[in-house]
């Protein structure tokens, strides 16, 4: 079992109850409660005839007599005005959803609403207990778009539809919807702004509704405007930070013509710099003298200093906590200075190969580090990285103290491509299995070139919910530049988010992993350096570093491949509720390629997820489904994100 407990920086504020969070609900603020004079409690029954869109859910939801059950009107003229205003209501409604012929009854205490005799009624049977309120909805046909025309407001020149309109089901055919027709003036607008015509709109359109043939013609008046270029940049809001840092990262230059995508570019490059706590671009209301827009850019910055800690707790890995502290643009670019403690224990049970247990100083495990980032050390693009660590590490597997250096320069070629080259540096003493007497550790070097390239063309970080990501890695260690063992990495993943529904309330995920070491016999590389399956972020139920190679002890010692693979159906219940089941496989071989000499390990489990505005809260519990003799019975995790 793994539960992580972290604390780290907030936002000062004002935050709705607990529970009203935790599943979707807002708080109702205390206040007088008014009686209603005379009141009239009612009973409301729906019955809709020719529903072949399951709408009647939506058409309850606009109801005032299913909305407002629970506050009852005053007398029976209160209940009858309050049925006639809902039906038409819901005649409006119907009309939205392509109905144009549709037939409503609505009968209070028996009787049609619009009779005179209704009040009367509804006082002689309100004596007797709630009064009966029954809506009955004919449908109808539905209504289909049949003409569909843009036209030059100004000139009356007819305009080509935009491609978006077929994505918006504005088409011949297609049900005509009043959601339909608003995208289509959306798409219309885009469009035009994608060409340059920063100041496009729809002033107004008209809609024709054919009885006879149930269609709608429908045409838009469009005034497109000129077209615009891209004129001067002010960035506004910056204190300690050098506002050259924005203008740097501006991806347009004044006179290109006006589109709206660098703007969306350059908002969510912004944002992925944590020195602002929000980004805002406003386009100018008019064109300047010189016929270019404006362009302002109103940024604010975070706290430059920030500071955090967390806890967790593991049947494998025991105890742990953890604490940071950071500085945010250090020098004025936006650079960032972060330090890292961490100790952790480990509940190691078995006798190891000296058939002595370890005392509990000996199971302690430590971690003190510090990473620096540089943005746009070369050009905007480019990003230097530099990390630092001391740590002594106790797992089943192995036991390693010792020092971790790397230096990185990444670049963002595109808005999904990004790469990255460095040099890694470790120089560490290693124990087999759970003897932790480091004064006869084996030392090793380590001394990498890692290069690395990723795609990522998902919709977010902690959550996506569509999108593809892929990364590969490639680290030669040689004894040219003082490694103890000659040999190279390789290391692949690749995951995919797939929404089944409109609304990407359902999402399928799907995550495969590859990794390999050539060059070297397993016994010549560092058991820090192999692989390892089990555990949270591998396969889940069984223990962490337990599925692969082991010795003669039963303990794991690493392998020289790996191959991992996972499933997820993310539901959500609520706005704020998920769950999500999923199954897990994957194993650590002797080889440098996978060659099935030990079966695969799966697993399956549930999680549910509690999504927050920094991402989901995961609890996942998961089974081993072809378990062995030692494989714990279950797992637990808790973590902020999804698995992958």
């Amino acid at each position: 079992m793994v539960l992580v407990l972290t604390v780290a920086e907030a936002q000062a504020g004002e935050r709705p109850g607990f529970f009203a969070r935790l599943f979707g609900t807002e708080e109702k603020e205390d206040g007088p409660a008014f009686p209603v004079p005379d009141p009239v409690t009612y009973d409301v029954t729906f019955d809709f005839r020719g529903d072949t869109e399951d709408l009647g859910d939506r058409l309850k939801e606009l109801s005032n007599l299913e909305k407002l059950k629970n506050d009852p009107p005053s007398g029976g003229v209160g209940l009858q005005r309050r049925a006639e205003g809902d039906k038409q209501q819901l005649l409006g409604a119907l009309s939205a959803f392509g109905y144009y012929q549709p037939r409503i009854d609505i009968t209070v205490a028996g009787v049609d609403v619009s009779s005179p005799q209704a009040p009367q009624r509804i006082d002689a049977i309100r004596t007797r207990g709630s009064v009966p309120v029954r809506v009955t909805i004919t449908f109808g046909p539905r209504f289909t778009f049949s003409r569909l025309a843009v036209v030059d407001e100004a000139t009356g020149r007819p305009l080509a539809p935009p491609a978006g309109w077929a994505a918006a089901k504005l088409v011949p055919g297609e049900p005509a919807q009043s959601a339909a027709v608003l995208a289509g003036e959306r798409a219309i607008v885009a469009a035009l702004r994608e060409e340059g015509y920063a100041f496009a709109a729809v002033p107004r359109r008209e809609a024709v509704v054919d009885h006879a043939t149930r269609t709608m013609d429908v045409t838009f008046f469009v005034a497109p405007g000129r077209k615009a270029r891209f004129g001067r940049v002010t960035v506004q809001g910056t204190e300690r930070l050098d506002p050259s840092f924005v203008e740097d990262r501006v991806p347009f230059k004044t006179g290109d013509l006006f589109s709206p995508e660098p703007l969306a570019d350059l908002r969510r490059d912004l944002g992925e710099y944590d020195v602002f706590s929000s980004v805002r671009i406003r386009e100018g209301d008019a064109l300047d003298s010189d016929g270019t827009l404006p362009i302002a850019i109103e940024v604010q910055e975070r706290a430059r200093r920030f500071i955090g800690f967390g806890a967790k707790y593991s049947t494998t890995e025991g105890p742990g906590i953890n604490a940071y502290w950071g500085h945010r643009n250090l020098f004025g670019g936006a650079e960032r200075l972060r330090l890292d403690a961490q100790v952790s224990g480990t509940d190691i049970n078995t006798i190891g190969v000296t058939g002595k247990k370890a005392e509990w100083q000996d199971k302690l495990g430590y971690r003190f580090g510090a990473t620096f980032t540089k943005p746009g050390i070369i050009t905007a693009k480019d990003d230097l990285v530099v990390q630092a660590a001391y740590l002594r590490e106790v797992t089943e597997s192995y036991s390693r103290q010792g020092f971790l250096g790397a230096i990185a320069l990444k670049r963002r070629f595109t808005r999904e491509w990004s790469g990255q080259i460095g040099l890694d540096i470790e120089r560490a003493k290693y124990l087999r299995g759970y003897d932790t007497d480091f004064d006869t550790g084996r030392w090793y070097t380590l001394v990498g070139v890692p290069v690395q390239v990723d795609y990522d063309n998902t919709n977010d970080k902690l959550d996506p919910k569509r999108g593809i990501r892929a990364s590969v890695t490639v680290e030669p260690f040689t004894s040219f530049l003082g490694s103890t063992v000659d040999m190279t990495m390789v290391k692949t993943s690749l995951s995919g988010y797939w929404p089944i529904d409109a609304e990407e309330r359902f999402v399928l995920a799907g995550r495969v992993g590859f990794g390999s070491l050539i060059g070297a016999d397993l016994g010549d590389i560092p058991p820090p350096r192999r692989f390892y399956a089990g555990g949270g972020g591998s396969v889940r139920g069984y223990d962490y570093q337990s599925l692969g190679p082991k010795n003669v002890f039963g303990q794991p010692i690493g392998g020289r491949s790996l191959l991992e693979a996972s499933a997820e159906l993310r539901m959500k219940v609520t706005d704020t509720i998920g769950i999500v089941p999923f199954v897990d496989a994957g194993m650590a071989y002797r080889s440098s390629y996978p060659d099935f000499d030990e079966p695969m390990r799966y697993s399956a489990g549930i999680g549910l997820r509690y999504y927050t505005a920094i991402g989901p809260l995961r609890l996942d519990i998961a089974r081993g489904l072809n378990r062995e003799r030692g494989d714990p019975p279950f797992g637990l995790y808790i973590s902020l994100g999804q698995a992958f």
